[in-house]
């Protein structure tokens, strides 16, 4: 067996920097020499069905900002493959690396198969490429950059003689960082409030991790991708928004306050980004993501000095607190208009959340999701994980598959709905295969629910939204996945009993009224 020094070279240099997991579809070339090398080094590899799937497994390993796992794969078709998962890494901020096999500069332009230029099809979406030389430099500076704020994905060419290539970074900007005397106008603002809040984006999980929101002793509401940052059983929890007002959103809270402090509130973190009423400031660290909510100050500081920020502002909300009321008031509203009936969503993920309070949910797009982020309460962040920014139908079965490999003592829940069951669902196989700690879920109500629902209204053509089987609880069991079909929440308490004592993948098919469905989140987004 003979494998090229250069691969060689960047198997030890994935290894060094603490890369674990590789995930991938291998070609008979360099991407097999790789995988092989990596081996030898003690990073597992793991073959999937899709290569977009790939992708998305190695960023959920990398879910807390630091890459953890690459993604492998052929040149030209199997690249293409990835695309979506990288898209998908680039919404949620998870800076997996993609290696794939690509035809050198130096190659004859008379070599067409499989050809593809994977930087034209990839760099509005990655953050930096470059292709593998024989010293790691290249390698490391990649990951340097991916992990750098705004964390995402990034790729390595791997050609079948040594690159000369350098990094070819894309979105790069400069930020330029605020003066002291912006802090202190802030700072003065706080004191002066009497009913401040605190938004939290994702970014607070990533740089301001140590920090007990809870203890400020004000309302504290965050963005879907920051669920956990502030234990969400707190009588200080407001719940999480998306900038979609309706009867029973947290942001009719927001509303009540006098001051807005926030950190790293993005619109890339909400469906509608629009102002406050209240004076709004914002602390990141990275510009050009305020606008639509154009707080009067967007303060950008380095990331390495937002927890002393932080630590100096929480002083200011001594003696100011306010707000458990109204969220307990917003928490009966919910529990009567979601908890009504026995047997909808809202229950079920109560009813799993009992019986497996310290599992991780990971959510799909769809009606079910917008419940699922409601209901679900998030003690910590590694309780929860969705396609919160990208709302990427088909990311839910290879997210908890990456989820459940990175983090092995946890049980995971995978929920996603008929759509989104679809795109990826050989990859169970996987986790049959590894006896990996997952129940997926699937949520139906036989037709695209959010679609459905306004489609009906609007007199659209219904075959564009139904779906006339929509099981697939028969299908998981033919590949090895036990499977049952729920129809109540005795059925449910058996199923979760039953799993407790084996934790080996199970499969759990949920139909529910389709009319209930398509009306249970119309007072929520």
């Amino acid at each position: 067996m003979e494998i090229k020094s250069h691969i060689v070279k960047l198997a030890e240099t994935l290894s060094e920097q603490k890369i674990k997991w590789a995930f991938g579809v291998t070609g008979g070339g360099a991407s097999l020499e790789l995988i092989t090398a990596l081996h030898e080094k003690g990073v597992k590899y793991y073959p999937v069905a899709h290569e977009g799937a790939a992708v998305m497994m190695a960023g959920a390993c990398s879910k807390d900002g630091i890459t953890r796992a690459a993604a492998i794969t052929i040149k030209g078709p199997g690249f293409a493959n990835a695309l979506p998962g990288i898209l998908s890494n680039n919404y949620e901020a998870r800076p997996a690396i993609t290696i794939s096999e690509a035809y050198s500069p130096a190659t004859p332009a008379r070599k067409m198969h499989k050809r593809l230029d994977h930087f034209a099809a990839s760099s509005v979406f990655v953050k930096a490429f470059s292709a593998a030389d024989d010293s790691g430099k290249n390698l490391k500076a990649l990951l340097d950059i991916a992990q750098k704020e705004t964390p995402g994905p990034v790729h390595m060419e791997l050609y079948a003689e040594v690159a000369a290539d350098g990094v070819r970074e894309n979105f790069k900007t400069t930020t330029k960082f605020s003066g002291e005397e912006i802090l202190k106008e802030i700072s003065e603002a706080v004191k002066n409030s009497k009913n401040p809040v605190l938004i939290l984006g994702s970014l607070a999980l990533r740089r301001v991790d140590n920090t007990d929101w809870a203890s400020f002793g004000v309302p504290v509401f965050t963005t879907a991708a920051a669920k956990g940052a502030i234990d969400e059983n707190s009588a200080y929890s407001g719940g999480v928004i998306s900038g979609e007002v309706k009867e029973l959103s947290p942001e009719n809270l927001i509303a009540r306050a006098d001051l807005i402090l926030s950190v790293g509130l993005r619109n890339t973190e909400v469906v509608n980004a629009a102002p406050y009423k209240a004076p709004h400031f914002n602390i990141d660290s990275v510009s050009g993501f305020d606008g639509g909510f154009n707080p009067k100050i967007n303060f950008l500081a380095a990331s390495g000095n937002l927890a002393k920020i932080i630590s100096e502002l929480k002083p200011l909300f001594s003696g100011k607190s306010w707000g458990m009321d109204l969220i307990a008031e917003q928490n009966a509203n919910l529990e009567k208009e979601l908890f009504s009936a026995d047997w909808m969503p809202a229950p079920v993920f109560r009813q799993i959340q009992k019986a497996l309070p310290d599992g991780m949910l990971v959510l799909d797009t769809g009606f079910f999701c917008t419940i699922g982020e409601t209901v679900w309460k998030a003690k910590f962040p590694d309780n929860f994980l969705g396609s919160s920014n990208g709302r990427f139908m088909g990311t839910a079965i290879p997210t908890a598959l990456g989820a459940a490999i990175s983090s092995p003592d946890k049980d995971i829940i995978a929920v996603a709905g008929d759509g989104g069951i679809r795109d990826y669902f050989m990859e169970i196989k996987l986790a049959v295969e590894n006896n990996l700690p997952i129940i997926f879920v699937l949520m139906s109500d036989g037709t695209y629910g959010s679609i459905a629902a306004s489609g009906r209204t609007k007199g659209y053509y219904e075959n564009a939204f139904e779906i006339k089987n929509a099981s697939w609880w028969r299908a998981a069991e033919a590949i090895g996945c036990p499977a049952l079909k729920i129809k109540s929440s005795a059925e449910l308490k058996s199923a979760l009993e039953s799993w407790q004592k084996t934790k080996v993948p199970m499969f759990l098919e949920m139909p529910f009224n389709p009319e209930s469905y398509a009306k249970m989140a119309k007072k929520l987004r």
